[in-house]
């Protein structure tokens, strides 16, 4: 069947997916939002759907960490930011009733720690910040330097970059040939500038401008998901992230299966079958269709020499990259700093600092520290104590009395993560042509997942819901 639009997906799902034929029955591999999405649409259409989970826990990378802190306090290891936009969070969320809150990026308070010192993003203080700026950056703030290397290119792209359903138009194909440094490079930019800028490319936090795709760094920032969009309606799930999911599992109850690592998919002409591991022993389902919402990154653990998988689509599983993000949490016993909010990018390895616990109320704090790139992998090859033990005499740099405060900390290291091994996609130089590739189905197996999207960026719940519900409809088509 030829694939349904973004505007299609959208379009079937308000109207309540009118006139879907599901398969009689169905396995999904995965239990992420994603997977969950999918079970939940065929479940309620009469579909016999089973979810295979390899964790002990739905939900994926929207994953919220409640243990070790103390007072109730929580914060999120993954997904946590939903925009107005976000379509398909917000009509889930209706749906199963969960609330919704202020994000915790509302209201911030953004400043720079480089070279041993604060600075805002200010004309002022950019220009008394000692960076190697060129003499017409030292008369910008932070904003005016987006605005001449950004958005005034994503200006030039319009309408067809900021058109509602995407479509790379030969206008901007060849911004996917080109990484976002060597663009940012060509417009003039100098380097200590897009050091400046970088913190405000959300999608990039976890990978390297210079092999990142220019073509989807654009399409994200002439988007309403940018942070240079952010506005009061920005919001997150109430009580955690983690409600979403298990909302979905609630509505499961009985056709989700967790720690039961899939080994094994193949087809024929006739049916499909999953082998996968339960106590110890291989078992095997077999079902008329397959959704396979694994992350690429980890699908290597799953054999697919029996699936009639065509040599592109294996291609594109070896090449896809993700993003390596490594989270570090410091619970204190109270705030030592400061400021409300407070939201720091900085020169150490520790890249960026923040206060992740904004509008908790009590004394004590919990302090989140992000690295990304070859600093995550650095960290994430030490101990879990040596982790938080670094994280430490980092943030002592930036707020002294960290140590003197500490209480607790633990870490997630994404690409150690099992079954997951990575954060979110990184669109790399040329992914316009793996992105097809991706989302198409083979026979009875389909793939979901943030990283089928439509979009070229991942890292969004939303994205990852909308391939649900686009494989639901080519599922029922």
């Amino acid at each position: 069947m030829r694939e349904p639009t973004q505007a299609q997906v959208r379009r079937e799902l308000e109207s309540g997916l009118p006139g879907l034929r599901p398969p009689r029955s169905a396995v999904v591999v995965g239990a992420g939002l994603a997977g969950l999405a999918t079970a939940y649409e065929l479940a309620n259409r009469g579909c016999d759907v089973t979810v295979l989970e390899a964790s002990e826990r739905p939900g994926g990378r929207a994953y919220t960490l409640r243990h070790p802190f103390a007072d109730g306090m929580h914060v999120e290891a993954g997904a946590m930011t939903i925009t107005p936009h976000c379509h398909y969070v917000h009509h889930y969320a209706r749906e199963l009733g969960v609330e919704m809150d202020v994000a915790d990026l509302v209201d911030s308070q953004f400043a720079y720690f480089m070279g041993g010192r604060f600075f805002g993003p200010d004309q002022e203080s950019v220009a008394g910040s000692g960076l190697a700026l060129t003499t017409e950056e030292r008369d910008l703030d932070v904003a005016g330097m987006i605005k001449r290397y950004v958005t005034g290119l994503a200006d030039e792209l319009r309408p067809d970059l900021a058109a509602e359903e995407w479509r790379p138009t030969p206008k901007l194909l060849p911004y996917d040939e080109r990484s976002v440094y060597d663009v940012l490079r060509e417009r003039g930019a100098s380097p200590a500038a897009i050091d400046l800028m970088e913190p405000l490319f959300l999608e990039m936090r976890g990978g390297d401008l210079k092999s990142a795709s220019a073509l989807a760094w654009l399409r994200h920032e002439a988007s309403p998901h940018s942070l240079t969009h952010a506005d009061p309606r920005w919001s997150k799930i109430k009580g955690g992230t983690d409600r979403l999911p298990h909302a979905f599992a609630d509505r499961l109850r009985g056709r989700i299966h967790y720690r039961k690592p899939v080994v094994r998919v193949r087809q024929d002409d006739d049916t499909a079958e999953v082998t996968f591991l339960e106590h110890g022993r291989l078992r095997s389902i077999t079902a008329e269709q397959v959704v396979i919402t694994v992350p690429f990154s980890a699908i290597r653990h799953i054999d697919l020499g029996e699936a009639r998988l065509p040599s592109d689509k294996v291609e594109v599983m070896r090449k896809l990259k993700y993003s390596s993000i490594v989270r570090v949490y410091l619970q204190v016993r109270r705030q030592f700093w400061q400021g409300r909010a407070v939201s720091y990018s900085t020169d150490l390895p520790v890249r960026w600092l923040r206060d992740a616990t904004p509008r908790t109320e009590g004394p004590r704090k919990i302090l989140e520290c992000l690295l990304t790139g070859w600093r995550a992998r650095a960290i994430g090859a030490m101990t879990a104590e040596e982790r938080v033990d670094f994280a430490l005499d980092q943030v002592e740099q930036v707020l002294p009395g960290a140590r003197e405060h500490f209480e607790v900390g633990t870490s997630v290291v994404w690409d150690k993560q099992p079954y997951i091994e990575g954060s979110y996609i990184l669109p790399e130089v040329g992914h316009e042509k793996l992105a097809p590739v991706i989302r198409r189905p083979e026979g009875r197996i389909h793939f979901a997942g943030e990283h089928a999207g439509f979009e070229p960026n991942g890292g969004s719940m939303t994205f990852a819901l909308e391939s649900a519900v686009r494989t639901v409809v080519e599922l029922g088509a």
